[in-house]
């Protein structure tokens, strides 16, 4: 019977160092036991860091295209505007030239059914 008891207390023991052991290693793991885990958590805030910063650069290079497209319409826009009126200024002088160019036509016609309106007389 000694050898049961005995059997029994090393088997209690056993669980107890076993018991101790797994807690052991889940307390290490919760308090930063853990290397791999503690390495991988600052590659990944490292990345994160990484990541922001590029981020930041890229939302920086966004506002600047953003202002040059800015400054670029509104150049455009003066330059269609100018654009627009000198199309309208040769558009009048054009018509202004058609219309002394008809002007003097019809002047012509005048002044020679004129001659035909003084033999008839």
């Amino acid at each position: 019977m000694l050898a049961v008891r005995s059997a029994f207390t090393d088997r209690s023991s056993a669980l107890l160092t076993m018991r101790a052991e797994k807690l052991e290693a889940a307390s290490s793991k919760i308090f930063g036991g853990d290397k791999s885990r503690i390495r991988k958590i600052e590659e990944l805030k490292e990345t994160i860091r990484v990541t922001e910063d590029a981020k930041s650069v890229a939302i920086n290079e966004y506002e600047r295209i953003k202002e040059n497209n800015r400054t670029e319409l509104e150049r455009l826009d003066k330059e269609r505007r100018a654009d627009f009126l000198n199309m309208l200024k040769g558009f009048v002088v054009n018509q202004v030239g058609y219309a002394e160019k008809i002007a003097n036509v019809w002047a012509k016609v005048a002044e020679e059914t004129s001659g035909y309106a003084n033999e008839n007389s």
